[in-house]
């Protein structure tokens, strides 16, 4: 209802409650009584008179009846009722009333400005905004074989509304996309107002659903993450770690409703998955596979893989990758974009059960002068090695104990960040031990000990 219909409504209702009928009743009186009546003294027709105000505040009544008949007609089509946020890289929130309208568009980060230039959907029907703005994404080359994930998020606090159009928007954004050459990934997902989520929305400029998205890979990544690092991300990358998040095999429960890390089990995140997240733009896993085996001097046939995920360490995305070869373990870490070894780790002694994929377990204590731990042939990359025996020395040294008074010893070889290293760990007089041993000099890059 416009201002003008509820002016008119309002005069006409003013109208009808004191109609001018003088005429009228003029009419119907005979014109004998018109003749004899009797003169109304001016004071009694004053007394009279007050009565008109029946008819006015009837009136009144009426239109406040109108008025307020209307104020909820505005009420309900000019209240926020959902927050709809869609993330790429470009990030737009639109508020959306009780009836799906779309009240405002609002661009997030500079990104979502260009995305939304040139449109203005304020009061278009919410499927037809999205329409517009995957439609955009897809246009401007945010959305394609190389990142193709979305984020689409419902903010609302009548859950079953909320859990309605999440899904409405989800299949609505898969459709749109099976039109194209694109095989898209959705990630969706429907929040409560939370002044935690819009703290972080505030200090990041981010969307509440990627604070949402970010913090639930936090919680969930056993300590792995902090949400600084990852909020710069885009969606397609934060696709790829939760997937790997959620995939990755459970803890081994202790019986007592905690992992085997003595932290409570984390219950199933909200976030509901469709598709699967690219990483065309980065070298894939066959190539970081070579990678890691080349390094560590193996061929592909002498190998049996463990896990293979993605994680983000010292500002990259890098494949983590387990494998097995001749009773030993190896641990990569290969950068994504590069095939370059971020870290590695070779600790002998373990042997494969089962199918070897990630279950073997002899005992990860090195026995004195068992060679266990030393690199295979290749694996160092560097011609400066002190070898296994001389990096214990120095650990054994430092500590003043000999090697035939230590025990649960252990001793593995590590490239951080491109450096061999020795990591070796051993328990003696009450203490527990660890060294981090320079494999170019010897020198002692770390060391703890606790009781």
């Amino acid at each position: 209802m416009t201002d003008q219909e509820l002016e008119q409504k309002l005069r006409t209702a003013l109208e009808h409650a004191a109609p001018d009928d003088f005429q009228g009743v003029l009419a119907r009186i005979s014109p004998k009584a018109r003749t004899e009546q009797t003169p109304i003294p001016f004071e009694a027709a004053a007394r009279k008179k007050k009565r008109r105000w029946a008819p006015l505040a009837a009136a009144a009544c009426l239109a406040l009846i109108v008025a307020a008949g209307g104020g909820g007609w505005y009420l309900q089509n000019n209240t926020v009722a959902s927050v709809v946020s869609l993330d790429v890289n470009p990030s737009v929130t639109l508020n959306v009333n009780a009836k799906e309208t779309v009240l405002s568009a609002v661009p997030v980060n500079e990104d979502g400005g260009d995305i939304l230039a040139g449109m203005d959907l304020t009061g278009v029907q919410l499927d037809v905004a999205m329409n517009a703005i995957v439609g955009a994404l897809l246009t401007n080359g945010y959305v394609d074989e190389l990142a193709n994930s979305i984020l689409i998020t419902v903010e609302d606090d009548d859950a079953g509304r909320g859990a309605r159009l999440q899904q409405e928007l989800t299949d609505q954004a898969d459709a749109i996309l099976a039109n194209t050459s694109v095989n898209g990934a959705i990630l969706s997902q429907t929040i409560q107002n939370s002044q935690q989520l819009q703290e972080l929305s505030d200090t990041y400029g981010i969307t509440t659903g990627k604070a949402a998205l970010i913090q639930t890979i936090v919680d969930n990544g056993n300590s792995l993450h902090t949400f600084e690092e990852l909020v710069g991300l885009s969606i397609n990358d934060l696709n790829l770690l939760y997937t790997s998040l959620i995939t990755a095999p459970a803890e081994p429960s202790t019986g007592d409703g905690t992992s085997g890390s003595g932290t409570a089990a984390e219950p199933a995140p909200a976030i509901q998955s469709s598709g699967q997240a690219s990483d065309s733009a980065y070298i894939g896993v066959e190539a970081a596979k070579s990678a890691a085996f080349a390094h560590a001097g193996l061929d592909a046939s002498q190998v049996t893989m463990g896990e293979v995920d993605f994680d983000y360490e010292d500002g990259r995305m890098v494949y983590e990758l387990e494998f097995y070869a001749n009773g030993a373990e190896y641990e990569y870490d290969i950068d994504a974009s590069t095939g370059a070894v971020v870290k590695s780790s070779q600790e002998g002694g373990r042997t494969q059960t089962g199918s070897g994929a990630g279950s073997g377990g002899a005992s990860g204590n090195v026995p004195s002068g068992a060679g266990s731990g030393t690199a295979q042939s290749g694996a160092g990359g560097t011609s400066a090695d002190i070898g296994r025996e001389a990096a214990l020395a120095a650990a054994l040294n430092h500590a003043g104990v000999s090697q035939d008074q230590v025990y649960g010893l252990e001793v593995k070889q590590e490239y951080d960040d491109g450096r061999l290293e020795y990591e070796i760990e051993f328990k003696t007089g009450g203490w527990e031990y660890e060294y981090t041993i320079s494999a170019a000099d010897g020198a002692i890059l770390d060391y703890e000990r606790d009781d």
